[in-house]
């Protein structure tokens, strides 16, 4: 999520920080611990991965490059310390964490650039931790017919969403200097409501390229498709550790 990053779409979330903040599951707490006093949340968004770490760790940094995301993690967060900066231009000092972790953002980063500046921050041993959350089911109870089509009649002229980038699985290329990696998967749930469900399609990266006045007319529709309730989302966080 960089400005100098290979795949700029991953800026795109500018706009969509409150609907990302609302409409996006977070971790499990069972996300692997390793051994480390300071942590960096690595292009942190809106502090998902964040509230886990700083449960966790005595010292946190966010680095985030996009103002509208760090503040929300700033108003939620105040412990955390959140810089603007990127996976190719860390603003911190040579070995200066123990560890750090990328959520669901690895895939947007340069796979040149990005490994040689976690490598220089880290400290020697120091740990990287990789995360990518995976749908094991859709949302329970199953949206309406009209609510599926009617999205999918709306994204249809938008540049496609990152998962595809994520299932291609070219980002592991960029793991190679912290191999070998240890892997975990960890099964968890989200529960939300309908206005959780229609955040979560109004935040995903390919609606940064609309509008935002349009994008909030699509979520609105979209929101009066779905019926008033609660809904689940079975996931699977997909872990992958290696070291400096």
């Amino acid at each position: 999520m960089s400005s100098s990053a290979s795949d700029p779409q991953g800026l795109a979330f500018a706009s969509l920080a409150e609907d990302y903040e609302r409409g996006r599951y977070g971790w499990p707490p069972e996300i692997p611990a390793v051994d480390a006093t300071t942590v960096l949340d690595l292009a942190a968004g809106t502090g998902k991965l964040t509230a886990v770490l700083a449960a966790r760790y005595p010292e946190v940094i966010a680095v985030e490059p996009l103002a509208t995301m760090r503040r929300v993690l700033e108003q939620k967060l105040p412990a955390a310390r959140a810089l603007e900066g990127t996976a190719e231009a860390i603003p911190l000092e040579d070995d200066s964490v123990d560890a750090v972790f990328v959520g669901d953002a690895f895939h947007w980063f340069d796979a040149d650039a990005a490994p040689l500046e976690i490598a220089r921050v880290l400290r020697p041993q120091g740990s990287l931790v990789v995360c990518f959350n995976h749908w094991r089911r859709g949302f329970r109870p199953r949206l309406p017919d009209d609510a599926s089509e009617y999205w999918r009649d709306v994204t249809s002229g938008l540049p496609p969403a990152g998962g595809g980038k994520v299932e291609s699985g070219e980002w592991r290329r960029a793991l190679q200097a912290f191999e070998p990696l240890e892997e975990r998967a960890i099964d968890h749930e989200w529960h939300t409501d309908a206005e959780g469900v229609a955040a979560y399609y109004a935040s995903v990266s390919s609606m940064g390229f609309a509008a935002p006045e349009q994008r909030e007319q699509w979520r609105d529709r979209l929101l009066e498709l779905i019926p008033p309730g609660r809904y689940e989302l079975a996931l699977t966080a997909r872990v992958y550790t290696g070291v400096r």
